[in-house]
Formats: structure tokens, sequence, C-alpha cells
């Protein structure tokens, strides 16, 4: 089920156009490692290795070939994406005071032009 949010817009008494911030963010949360438990104090560490290496290898299959992951530890549970977006919140129009107003969406594929295309 795709996460949804309803938010309800304020009302202005005054019918003044006003200004709206609105800022979005999106985490990356990973369960590499023990988030309450780790902190900077394991990156370094003497005897230990961090919880997250950079492309590591892996042993797989039967005779534990080797397999190198791909992994950006700079991708790893920090803010990815963080967007503002400033609109104008204007009074409803005469002919749309009683009907509710619907935003409709579509989920498709993600990711920037390049990555998606040819939709």
């Amino acid at each position: 089920k795709a996460l949804t949010y309803d938010w309800t817009l304020p009302y202005f008494p005054s019918g003044d156009i006003q200004r709206c911030v609105l800022r979005l963010r999106y985490n990356i949360s990973t369960d590499d490692y023990d988030p309450y438990h780790t902190d900077s104090s394991r990156n370094q560490a003497i005897m230990t290795k961090p919880p997250v290496q950079q492309n590591p290898y892996v042993d797989i299959g039967a005779r534990s070939s080797p397999l190198r992951l791909a992994i950006n530890t700079a991708q790893y549970g920090r803010v990815f994406q963080d967007r503002s977006h400033v609109f104008l919140m204007r009074q409803r129009p005469t002919t749309l005071r009683g009907p509710r107003i619907y935003n409709l969406n579509v989920r498709g594929k993600r990711g920037n032009i390049v990555q998606v295309y040819p939709a």
C-alpha cells in the first residue's frame, strides 16, 4: 500500500492571497546495523570493522566465489532528497464553494530521466 498523507489546507478568513512553503524530506533507513547502539565511535575502530563498508566483497555459492557489492556508504542513513516548494493559496472561486477538490496523482517509475526513459 502506498504511503499517503491527507492534508487539510488552512482557512484564511481575510480572503487575501497567502504564500505557503512546503518542505519535503525523503530519508533512507537501513537495517545493516543496530541504529540504537551504533555511532561514530564504530568508524575506523581498532580491532573492529565499520558496520557498513564501501563496495565490500562477499563470498557466495558452494565454492565461496567472491562477489563485489556496489554499496556507496555516503548513501546510508542520511537525508536523500530535500525539496522545498513555494506556492500561493487563493480563495476558492464562488463556483467551487461547496464541492470537494481532489488531487489525483499517478504512481509510476522513479528515477531521473536517463534511468526511466523510455517510460
